[in-house]
């Protein structure tokens, strides 16, 4: 009896404790479910439609931030002042800011990059929503409050929470339901490649790498003289461009070969040398180019270097005289009276700049790419960055602005005039000055003694320095550097231009070029105008025409084409040659008919297909004006 008494107490125990199990379990779930948004079957859709658009806004924000070395949106200093960064590309809005430039350190703070990301998504998400249209059938949709966007950069990815105050009412049985909070992550290591280029700033500015591997260019070359001496009687003379231009060549062929140690760099490569070809392992590149910035690993960020000789470029050298270098001629004493020698000394100040690509191909990640550039600084043979201020690009307080413009110093005369074959004054200029982090409205020129002339006189704020802009319709802007300190005279020509917006680009097959045809819906066109004669340059993207007009100059021109077609991943096509075009021509024309080569096959093959470009493109006609 007392064994089963025993027994039915063990039993009792055991029902309690899986009670008290059950409890605890049907809690947990209770409070979990409490924790998850409920959501109505109905309401799904809408919900997976926001957070589809959210994921879609970001990434284009973010990816437009990566292009622009960490910025979506550009304050007025860097706007309005071509020094403060390097136009990229094509399309206006591809500005690098420099980092380093000139003694001034500007690198984007992480709270300056998520505020621009912020920014962007509640600046962009209501256009991709469409006030809902998509679903007018189903629901009545009302924004109930602001959109307040919060976005956290984590190692390996970029939350974004997003609260979204939205009562949606049935239209079929007026039921009304809210929808409030959305979450997204991104798998974009933006945090891990943000701090990598800082880094690699950091390291720029402590080791002057790039400043020691120009000098090492300069002074090892026989073509670019710095001292020496030499038994001879006759004068030893450089042209300073042939030298400057020599210099350029060597930066755009051995700055890409500057590997980071701990990146994912390929050693494997083939890199030319005198004697043929070598791999970088076994090359001058993997004993002097490498660059050890800190002792992190950068696994999957691959990270290039890059100088193209057309990006601005201040070259210096001393002494000097009317654009030559020259050997100075020391004679011999006594019996050596007859020997002959030439030595010669020579420094160079040397600015220019470098952009820095990171692209990340870390599995399970979003592949993104991150730019930015810094200027390279040598001054007088030996590095130069002391850096003056650290600044931070913030908006300008508009009070300050004003105090600046309407205090005035010196009377400025100021008269516009077309840059044609016939000079012609021009009025009705708008014009704006810009000193530092101001601009100012200094207004429109005028007809001047009964149409003689057209300027404007007036007093300007005062500044040594100062960026003076010229904008007329049917005119490129002009600008130009004057001071201000003093009075004086100035004299802006405008280059007068015809705008196309209604271009087109076709495509022809490489192996077929009589076959053209129009391009995918995946494919776009990126175009680039320059002239021969000048700094002059327009650019067009196709099939965003309306966009982004072609502008051409009013005049008989020549000019330099090149088109490079892409899909969504690839180069896959180009063109390349030289247009001249006469002013009747323009005048005439409504549309411009772009043609491009198209080359299949791997991706070596179209890229010595890019390579020959120039000569490949004599295959299909030349842009048509009709």
């Amino acid at each position: 009896m007392s064994k089963k008494r025993g027994q039915a107490t063990i039993f009792m125990i055991l029902a309690v404790i899986i009670l008290v199990l059950g409890s605890f379990f049907f809690y947990s779930q209770r409070t979990s479910v409490k924790k998850a948004e409920p959501i109505a079957p109905e309401v799904v859709p809408v919900k997976n439609f926001i957070e589809t658009c959210i994921s879609n806004v970001a990434v284009q924000g973010i990816k437009i931030l990566g292009l622009n070395g960490g910025y979506i949106t550009f304050p007025e200093q860097i706007e309005n002042d071509p020094r403060t960064y390097l136009q990229l590309g094509p399309i206006n809005s591809i500005k690098n800011p420099y980092w380093w430039h000139d003694g001034i350190e500007r690198v984007p703070s992480e709270e300056f990059i998520i505020r621009q990301i912020e920014n962007y998504i509640t600046s962009n998400l209501n256009t991709c929503v469409e006030d809902f249209g998509a679903f007018g059938n189903q629901f009545d949709i009302r924004k109930k409050g602001n959109l307040n966007v919060k976005i956290t950069l984590n190692e390996h990815d970029v939350d974004i929470d997003i609260n979204y105050p939205l009562e949606l009412v049935s239209r079929l049985n007026q039921t009304t339901i809210k929808l409030e909070n959305f979450k997204q992550t991104l798998p974009i290591r933006l945090k891990k490649i943000y701090e990598a280029a800082k880094d690699i700033m950091e390291a720029e500015n402590r080791d002057f790498f790039l400043e020691f591997k120009t000098i090492d260019l300069i002074t090892l070359d026989k073509d670019i003289p710095t001292t020496d001496i030499e038994a001879t009687c006759q004068q030893k003379v450089w042209p300073i461009e042939k030298v400057e231009n020599k210099l350029k060549k060597l930066l755009g062929v051995n700055i890409p070969y500057i590997n980071i140690i701990g990146s994912d760099f390929n050693d494997g490569i083939f890199v030319p040398n005198p004697f043929g070809e070598d791999t970088y392992k076994n090359s001058y590149y993997n004993a002097h180019y490498k660059w050890q910035i800190t002792d992190k690993n950068y696994e999957n960020l691959k990270v290039s270097f890059d100088y193209d000789p057309r990006w601005p470029f201040q070259f210096y050298a001393r002494p000097s005289k009317n654009g030559l270098l020259k050997s100075n001629a020391q004679k011999g004493q006594d019996i050596l009276k007859f020997f002959c020698l030439h030595i010669w000394h020579f420094t160079y100040d040397v600015i220019y700049p470098v952009k820095v690509t990171i692209l990340d191909s870390a599995p399970n990640s979003i592949p993104y790419q991150f730019s930015f550039p810094f200027k390279v600084s040598v001054d007088h043979n030996q590095p130069n960055r002391k850096s003056f201020a650290a600044t931070l690009l913030e908006q300008v307080d508009l009070g300050q602005q004003e105090d600046f413009c309407n205090d005035l110093a010196n009377e400025i005369s100021i008269y516009t005039i077309a840059n044609a074959t016939d000079e012609i004054d021009v009025a009705h200029v708008n014009l704006t000055f810009t000193c530092g982090v101001f601009t100012c409205d200094i207004g429109e020129t005028e007809w001047l003694s009964f149409g003689a002339a057209a300027g404007l006189t007036k007093r300007f704020p005062y500044c040594v320095n100062g960026i003076l802009r010229g904008n007329k319709q049917g005119y490129e802007q002009a600008q130009m550097f004057i001071q201000t300190d003093i009075p004086g005279t100035h004299f802006m020509h405008l280059k007068p231009i015809r705008e196309f917006t209604n271009y087109e680009v076709v495509k022809h097959d490489f192996d077929d070029p009589t076959y053209e045809s129009p391009l995918e819906e995946n494919e776009k066109a990126a175009i680039t105008i320059s002239s021969t004669k000048s700094s002059f340059e327009a650019f067009g993207i196709y099939p965003t025409g309306e966009n982004f007009p072609i502008n051409l100059l009013n005049d008989d021109h020549e000019y330099e084409i090149t088109i490079y077609l892409s899909d969504d991943e690839d180069l896959i096509g180009g063109y390349q040659k030289t247009w001249k075009v006469s002013a009747d021509q323009i005048a005439d024309a409504n549309k411009i008919i772009f043609h491009v080569l198209e080359k299949k096959g791997s991706k070596d093959d179209r890229f010595m297909f890019i390579s020959g470009l120039s000569s490949y493109s004599n295959k299909i006609p030349e842009p048509e004006l009709i």
